[in-house]
């Protein structure tokens, strides 16, 4: 088995410096939230679930479990908006790290060293900030893959709620 592609990933993992365990940790927890709520609300066929678990079958009971639903999956996006929006920002903080050692070197005046020194500070920083904004993108995508599915599954409860009415209108 060929893993020389394991060596490059962790070579450039260790070229980022302390702010890629921090993003990598970030890109964690992230992605083990989205890709369970994804799997969460794709699979879940709301007014099955709604019809076996509830005896009462009624407006109010069917509003409350969509409001139920609604807590759950609006506090999960919450979460990963929040884990989305600090990947670019740790992404930025690692610029500002490279950025420094980068000032550093040129400021050594040491000849080639200062040169080596000079690339590893622009290294470090243009990998954080990638992987930060990369790391963001895909969430983004994917948390507004779960919105629009979340919607298609509240609106098959809001139409059992309707055909709840109907049944209740005299004819």
């Amino acid at each position: 088995m060929n893993i020389d592609w394991l060596n490059t990933v962790w070579a450039t993992i260790l070229s980022g410096g302390p702010i890629m365990v921090a993003l990598l940790l970030l890109a964690f927890l992230l992605y083990r939230n989205v890709i369970g709520l994804f799997l969460f609300t794709n699979r879940l066929d709301a007014r099955s679930v709604f019809m076996e678990q509830s005896q009462d079958q009624s407006r109010g009971a069917i509003q409350d479990f969509r409001d139920h639903l609604a807590q759950l999956v609006r506090t999960q996006l919450t979460y990963a908006n929040v884990l989305i929006v600090a990947a670019p920002l740790l992404g930025l903080l690692g610029t500002v790290i490279g950025m420094l050692d980068t000032f550093k070197g040129i400021g050594a005046e040491a000849g080639q060293d200062t040169t080596k020194a000079v690339a590893d500070g622009v290294k470090v920083a243009l990998i954080t900030t990638q992987t930060g904004l990369m790391i963001a993108i895909f969430g983004l995508f994917l948390t507004q893959l779960i919105s629009r599915i979340y919607r298609s599954k509240d609106l098959q409860l809001l139409e059992l709620e309707i055909e709840t009415l109907k049944r209740k209108l005299p004819q």
